[in-house]
């Protein structure tokens, strides 16, 4: 690439985000010279420089923004390559020894007009992750008249439901300095979060820049709309373009009669109802979005939509309006977030207040524990279980201070180790409910304590017996404190004489 006599390229590059694939737009950045008059604005886009056209020895200021990294202004010199650098403490987040907390969150559907629950198993495809290593991030799966929701609560947060796009990795993040406070569900790395943040916060030059990027991309959408494309078209709202709004609209190969996108697609459409000329009456638009009771993905939409509410309910008559009074407790019990997002019990159940000590309102749930880091908040899933054994762990540990000055000699301690946590999970349900083995303590989700009775060993024996592959290929390993191990008579003795084969080692835990 040539440039005038005089001046030279300096090369901007981005910062590294992980999750975010090439292309994709993480922010935006304003070029000042030195009378801090705005020269360019440009996107910043993940895997790609920005060339300037500086003369050489030329100094300029980057003031860069991106909701997914912390970026502080940048003085760049003509000829120079730099690369933006990221502000302490880096990501947005809060401090470091702010205390960490943990939640849960619940995956809904909504199709054929209810809310159901849906697995968040690993043998889904695209689908949220259980290990315990998992760290982020997890996509729900793409089907068609499908609305999705993520519901997040726990650690006395009020649980609230966002409403998601479908194969976009998402994660949890704080809203607030607080981590045990409001959490946001966002995708890890999204152009159309990124101008939809832009719209949020009144980052109008940001917007535009942004969707130039858009505008590289094929200009005629297909049936199944990006996150990306919804936001261009909010933005053409935003800026009163009803020209570019009628274009954006006609580009829609057919507009998508329910599921994802579909809400957003009529809150435009009702926009252009009441700014379009002629205007179309728009109560056929507000009936159907209040017939189908689904939320648009974008918060702008959700705007859009309460404008078109109070037009309609000032023009008829309050039967005709009446159909929109489910939409008002959505907008009261709104967060100010970019995608929509909305106190509930559940998702069809919006409200102010929702009981901030409610368990998780199904069984198909994550659990989480969120926590700060050299490079801000992280999220670290936990296996389903993982609250129950906690729970199960600290009853056992009161139980076996009760027992343990009665039960003397005639009980022994046995400690199961298992790589599979769920497993042992499983495992230890069976000895409790079918067996009345007790008190069973987890240490931790892959130690499991027994203590056993003389009465206890023959089932037992049996029930070890039948996974003794486990011990031979490592998978579980068993152990006895030394002191017990010695005992002739106690059940320990028994059991290794039952099962001779079986290795015990000493636990000195």
């Amino acid at each position: 690439m040539s440039s005038p006599a005089g001046t030279g390229l300096t090369e901007v590059y981005p910062p590294q985000l992980p999750g975010a694939a090439p292309g994709t737009v993480i922010g935006a950045v304003e070029r000042l010279n030195s009378g801090a008059e705005v020269q360019e604005v440009f996107p910043l886009i993940a895997g790609r420089a920005h060339s300037v056209a500086l003369r050489r020895g030329e100094r300029q200021l980057l003031r860069c923004w991106s909701p997914y990294v912390r970026l502080q202004p940048t003085v760049i010199t003509g000829g120079n390559t730099p690369s933006i650098p990221l502000a302490k403490p880096g990501p947005l987040g809060p401090a470091q020894r702010t205390p960490g907390s943990s939640g849960w969150i619940c995956l809904w559907e909504h199709a054929d007009g209810h809310w159901v629950p849906r697995s968040l198993a690993t043998d889904a495809s695209l689908t949220w992750e259980r290990s315990t290593r998992h760290t982020g991030p997890s996509a729900p799966p793409a089907a068609p008249d499908v609305v999705w929701a993520l519901q997040a609560g726990g650690a006395r947060r009020a649980p609230a439901c966002t409403i998601l796009p479908s194969s976009t990795e998402m994660t949890v993040r704080p809203l607030t300095s607080a981590l045990k406070g409001a959490l946001e569900v966002c995708p890890v790395a999204d152009s159309g979060y990124t101008l939809l943040e832009a719209l949020r916060t009144g980052r109008m030059h940001a917007a535009v820049a942004i969707e130039r990027a858009w505008r590289r991309a094929p200009a005629r959408l297909g049936t199944r709309l990006s996150l990306f494309d919804l936001a261009v078209g909010y933005l053409h709202c935003r800026r009163g373009d009803v020209d570019r709004v009628q274009q954006w609209l006609q580009n829609l190969s057919s507009v998508p009669a329910r599921g994802e996108g579909a809400s957003d697609v009529l809150a435009i459409s009702a926009w252009l109802a009441h700014h379009g000329q002629p205007r179309p009456d728009s109560r056929d638009i507000v009936d159907l979005l209040a017939e189908q009771r689904t939320l648009p993905m974008a918060a702008e939409g959700l705007r859009i939509l309460a404008d078109a509410a109070r037009f309609v309910a000032r023009g008829h008559s309050a039967e005709r309006s009446a159909p929109w009074h489910w939409l008002e407790h959505y907008l009261n019990s709104s967060a100010h977030t970019a995608l929509t997002t909305y106190t509930a019990q559940t998702p069809d159940r919006p409200t102010r207040a929702p009981d901030r000590r409610q368990l998780p309102p199904h069984e198909e749930t994550l659990q989480f524990k969120l926590s700060a880091a050299d490079d801000g908040p992280r999220v670290v899933w936990e296996p389903a279980e993982a609250l129950q054994h906690r729970l199960v762990a600290a009853n056992a540990l009161r139980e076996e201070s009760m027992r343990s000055s009665r039960r003397g000699r005639t009980a022994s301690t046995l400690v199961i180790r298992h790589r599979d946590a769920d497993w042992l999970w499983q495992f230890a349900r069976q000895l409790m409910t079918q067996m009345g083995i007790q008190p069973v303590l987890f240490r931790d989700p892959h130690t499991l304590v027994l203590r056993l009775t003389p009465r206890d060993v023959p089932e037992f024996g049996r029930e070890l017996d039948a996974f003794s592959d486990h011990t031979r290929d490592g998978r579980m390993t068993l152990s006895v404190p030394a002191a017990e191990l010695e005992i002739l008579d106690g059940p320990i003795y028994q059991l290794t004489t039952l099962l001779p084969d079986m290795p015990f080692g000493r636990d000195d835990a």
